[in-house]
């Protein structure tokens, strides 16, 4: 198990986190903010996504081709 350490404001929020989300540890807490986060982080990758209908077309297919190898 390892600490770290926050200032009051932090520990005060991530108090509150921690009701808000019916979460059992602050570990749960930090899990989930992390989780979130890649989430985020994915989705704006993939917002920076952009192609054409052929493209889109052809990407599929190639993605199921593969699938069915």
């Amino acid at each position: 198990m390892k600490t770290i350490a926050v200032d009051e404001s932090t520990w005060k929020k991530i108090k509150l986190l921690k009701d808000k989300l019916d979460a059992r540890s602050y570990d749960e807490v930090l899990q989930k903010l992390i989780e979130t986060w890649h989430l985020v982080e994915l989705d704006k990758k993939v917002d920076n996504v952009i192609m054409d209908d052929e493209e889109a077309d052809m990407l599929i297919n190639l993605l199921e081709k593969k699938k069915g190898s």
